[in-house]
């Protein structure tokens, strides 16, 4: 099991906020999972979310199931043809194309600050590919300073996430 850190914490509320904006339940975003063709269990759902190791596309999935408006950087996105995965390669594209100085090595630095690890290049296939974590999302997404998320988390938290985890690879 994950370990439970500011980051899947946050990616925890992020998706019960999402599922509570339009009162869907986990019972009901299986039932509709199922219908795009996913195995997903009400069981299943509740412990990718309860432990913050649900995807970012698991998120755009719900935004979606649930009728919900996505940010406006991830409309075209959103619309995109494709699987789910190519869907959250597009949003976090979008993301990145609204600060095209950010490079690949500057958003790592970024991430090593908020004490993650992962290397240039596990990065940027989770990103081209679209099976990154929710919580490595938003770390990027706070790296990049996105608004994206401010209907689903207060930017405040994002940066108490961030001081945090700078403040754990600080310490002994």
């Amino acid at each position: 099991m994950e370990a439970s850190t500011p980051w899947t914490r946050l990616a925890t509320r992020v998706l019960r906020v999402a599922l509570a904006r339009k009162d869907l339940t986990y019972a009901r975003l299986a039932v509709a999972l199922v219908d795009l063709g996913y195995t997903e269990t009400e069981r299943s759902l509740i412990l990718k979310v309860t432990r913050g190791t649900a995807k970012l596309e698991l998120l755009l999935q719900v935004i979606d199931i649930s009728s919900a408006r996505p940010p406006a950087v991830w409309s075209a996105a959103m619309r995109s043809q494709g699987d789910w995965g190519q869907r959250a390669a597009a949003v976090l594209s979008a993301e990145l194309a609204r600060q095209p100085w950010v490079t690949s090595d500057e958003l790592i630095q970024r991430l090593r600050r908020f004490g993650n690890n992962i290397s240039e290049r596990a990065l940027m296939a989770h990103i081209s590919d679209g099976s990154l974590s929710l919580a490595v999302a938003l770390q990027c997404l706070t790296a990049l300073g996105s608004t994206s998320l401010d209907q689903y988390i207060d930017a405040d938290d994002l940066v108490d996430a961030a001081l945090a985890s700078a403040s754990e690879i600080r310490s002994p």
